[in-house]
């Protein structure tokens, strides 16, 4: 099959892109209440950082030097509890996360390596949070607390498959954690995990919220809860905002985040504002993905250098990130261009250009 195409690219204006036309810096700056601001971006770091979340870290970091006025930086929230393995026993699923497995300091050397380069573009500072760390917060208690109360009715909207409030606490022995939370027992602020090698164990999160792991809606749920809380903080200095891919817009923010957390009691005008990037997408309209995230040999049409960090900077050196940031400028510029999505076939015409022109870093 062969597409055909005139090489215009239209921005048909809708929804956020009639509103937010011609400017959209002076309206989040008017929405940012504190005089400092943490712009949160996230990581799985499970493979080298792919096309789109790179297109995240660019966006963090050249909004966070627009929004300077309120002192911008970036925090860095890696997911190193995501699975890194699973493993089947008696019919039950079990996992080791990232952290367990220690795959986690592969990628992040990639990761920094992104953070650094950017920041020396733009001159903001950045900070690296693991998931220990943002369970550490004071925040944390009391919110897991409500949810912990309510877990029936959480458990329903956020994991319609099982049913089943999705926390995990991996064994302190061997660090499987039970994957799907079939297990697990809940008394008062007490939650029993299961290892199917060493039994059941304890854990009291009044004392202790950092060996908590979460899957993604009840991360999201608790990340937006806890932000809102320390936006509305006065005696907390900083504000916080978040930036993800679009993938995670609409009916899943709507459903699992809003409504959830407002059945919860939180009123959801405190939640804190997310900022969406464009879903990148290939041939197909789907979402470019991690290639371990689909079948052997994907994107094998694509040249290789838009696949991942790791083949940009082979194809380009670091500086690849540069000719990114100039699109990622563009659109800024021109915000109608923000609320849409874009082919990987755009990146690939863009990135021609600049070479045609001369214009590489």
């Amino acid at each position: 099959m062969i597409i055909n195409c005139d090489g215009k690219i239209y921005n048909p204006l809708g929804a956020s892109s009639y509103v937010f036309e011609k400017e959209i810096i002076p309206y989040l700056l008017d929405r940012i209440k504190k005089s400092n601001l943490k712009i949160s971006i996230g990581i799985q770091p499970n493979s080298s950082p792919h096309f789109g979340t790179l297109t995240v870290f660019v966006m963090a970091f050249e909004l966070a030097k627009r929004l300077n006025a309120k002192n911008a930086s970036i925090l860095f929230e890696v997911v190193d509890t995501a699975p890194s393995e699973t493993i089947m026993l008696d019919d039950m699923t079990y996992q080791k996360s990232l952290r367990t497995s220690g795959i986690v300091n592969i990628y992040m050397k990639q990761c920094l390596e992104i953070l650094e380069y950017l920041k020396s573009e733009t001159n903001i500072e950045y900070e690296v949070r693991f998931q220990n760390e943002f369970n550490h917060q004071k925040e944390i208690f009391p919110n897991m607390q409500k949810i912990l109360d309510n877990k029936d009715m959480v458990a329903k909207i956020l994991d319609p498959k099982y049913n089943n409030l999705r926390i995990r606490i991996a064994c302190p022995n061997c660090g499987l954690s039970d994957k799907n939370s079939v297990k697990n027992e809940y008394a008062g602020t007490i939650i029993i995990s299961y290892c199917p090698i060493h039994g059941k164990f304890e854990t009291d999160i009044s004392r202790d919220t950092s060996k908590l792991e979460y899957n993604t809606p009840l991360r999201n749920l608790i990340r937006g809860m806890v932000y809102g809380d320390i936006n509305n903080n006065e005696n907390i200095s900083y504000e916080i905002m978040r930036i993800t891919g679009s993938d995670y817009s609409g009916f899943y923010q709507e459903e699992l985040l809003y409504k959830m957390a407002s059945a919860l009691g939180y009123q959801v005008h405190n939640l804190p504002i997310i900022f969406y990037t464009p879903l990148i997408m290939d041939w197909s309209g789907a979402k470019l993905s991690k290639s371990l995230y689909v079948e052997k040999g994907a994107y094998s049409d694509l040249p290789k250098e838009f696949i991942n960090f790791e083949n940009l900077k082979k194809k380009y050196n670091i500086k690849g990130l540069s000719i990114l940031h100039d699109i990622i400028k563009k659109w800024i510029d021109n915000p109608y261009m923000l609320f849409r999505h874009y082919s990987i076939y755009y990146f690939i015409k863009e990135f021609e250009n600049h070479e045609e022109t001369g214009n590489l870093p």
